[in-house]
């Protein structure tokens, strides 16, 4: 039967209304298989500063992380200080090398990670544009700087907008900056977009403190609420923190808006659900699983990606993937089998566990199985730092074991911030501290897809393709 034009006319404008009204939450079309799809645009970050540099920063970050998730106190601000006023020292004036200053003539800010300001330069006309390769039901993961950290687009508040955010496996908390937000020495924060009721008709501020320390940083502030869209998903009067404070580290971070923690339960300190619990919470996704495939500035192409509720199969050999389970409060402690070079065993390595994190940049072991595993690396050479180098062109392969099956790192992850030199030698990506645990950084995780299932306290591990 054909209705009358009248009543057709009248049934669209209605449906349209019923379409426009605000209910939350609802189910996104572009979210299939109860997994989360967010395309993002590629982002990258500043690398000026000296490679040695930077590479002292991981290794600071590493200490206070891995203070962190042992439960003792890290190291003092001056103490990260004085080990990059050392690492400077190393750095010998040399016309064959892109700096115009000799090292004594470095300025060293007190961040509180031991963030250093300097005139020096690094070639990074290897950076590319190409265009996403997206697989469906992923999120693409955008690279900062030299593969040194990994950013998601979010949507957030009413009208909504985008915000630039560092997904972090190595804690549990979601925030942004707010606009009266300054640092640690009373500036403001930065060119950020930020959150507030003046931008966000749905914003909701409950007053609650909150504050966290990182690896590398520290944010406090209030505890609001607010529309949050992932991939379409659309989490209503979700509960997560507006920055009042931040440290320079952050403010001074072009490219990120903000922090996603996606740890496991013990980690926040918000004492609120991560989006990716919330999202199971409502029934968007079965498990609060996110998996990673992280992408690599070498390899010319934006295909990294963090998937919701699942795995993306097309991401990884299946006949290589594990499932261990994680021996850590929050944080994402796998059980460590050991470490081979070139398929031969390293003796002497004592510690058993690794602590996966996707906010560290390196792979950073104890000093003595640094010392053994670089012993095997032909080329390497113990630096006067106590860290290493190795030829920018090495082929060798360092894997590490996991679930009783050995995952090779690239080799072109073992050198660190080459930016495709392959001549030469190279700062190593393998660093050394004083610890008795791995932490197994994106030197490792850019070769593997990585997965943590919140509800089982689990870490799933396959070889990436």
């Amino acid at each position: 039967m054909q209705l009358p034009a009248p009543f057709v006319a009248l049934l669209a404008t209605v449906t349209l209304a019923l379409f426009s009204v605000d209910a939350r939450p609802v189910r996104s079309s572009r979210a299939t298989g109860r997994m989360i799809t967010l395309p993002l645009r590629r982002m990258q970050g500043n690398t000026n500063l000296h490679v040695e540099l930077r590479h002292q920063q991981q290794i600071n970050r590493a200490h206070r992380l891995m203070a962190r998730a042992s439960g003792l106190p890290g190291p003092s601000d001056a103490q990260l200080r004085a080990n990059l006023e050392k690492r400077a020292s190393f750095i010998p004036s040399s016309p064959t090398r892109r700096f115009n200053r000799p090292s004594s003539d470095y300025v060293l800010a007190s961040d509180d990670d031991g963030a250093v300001i300097s005139n020096l330069a690094v070639d990074n006309s290897n950076d590319s544009n190409q265009p996403a390769v997206l697989a469906q039901n992923s999120t693409q993961i955008d690279i900062d700087g030299a593969d040194t950290g990994y950013l998601a687009t979010v949507e957030i508040g009413t009208p909504s907008r985008n915000f630039a955010i560092i997904l972090d496996s190595g804690s549990s908390d979601f925030w942004v900056g707010s606009d009266v937000c300054t640092d640690e020495n009373g500036n403001g924060c930065g060119n950020h977009t930020f959150l507030s009721a003046a931008n966000s008709q749905s914003f909701v501020n409950t007053g609650k403190k909150w504050s966290v320390t990182y690896g590398s940083g520290a944010a406090s502030g209030e505890i609001v609420t607010d529309t949050v869209i992932l991939g379409g998903m659309v989490l209503g009067n979700h509960s997560f923190g507006v920055a009042h404070s931040m440290s320079q580290s952050f403010s001074g971070d072009k490219a990120a808006d903000g922090l996603m923690g996606l740890g496991g339960k013990g980690l926040s300190n918000q004492g609120v659900p991560t989006p990716v619990q919330a999202m199971k919470d409502t029934g968007f996704i079965d498990q609060a699983i996110t998996s990673y495939r992280l992408p690599r500035l070498l390899d010319h192409t934006n295909n990294g990606e963090v998937t919701f509720g699942g795995l993306d199969e097309s991401k990884f050999d299946r006949s290589t993937l594990v499932t261990v389970n994680s021996t850590g409060d929050g944080f994402w402690f796998a059980p460590l089998g050991g470490v081979s070079v070139d398929g031969d065993d390293v003796s002497g390595i004592q510690s058993t566990v690794g602590l996966m994190d996707t906010g560290t940049t390196l792979l950073v072991v104890p000093t003595k199985e640094s010392a053994a595993i670089h012993a095997k690396i032909p080329g390497a050479k113990l630096q006067s730092s106590g860290q290493w180098s190795i030829p920018c062109g090495t082929n060798t392969t360092v894997a590490l074991k996991f679930g009783g099956k050995s995952f090779p790192i690239n080799p072109k992850d073992l050198v660190f911030a080459s930016f495709g030199k392959t001549t030469g030698d190279c700062t190593s990506g393998i660093g050394s501290f004083d610890d008795t645990k791995f932490l197994v950084g994106d030197t490792f995780l850019k070769s593997v897809y990585f997965s943590t299932n919140v509800d089982e306290n689990t870490i799933t591990l396959a070889q990436a393709i």
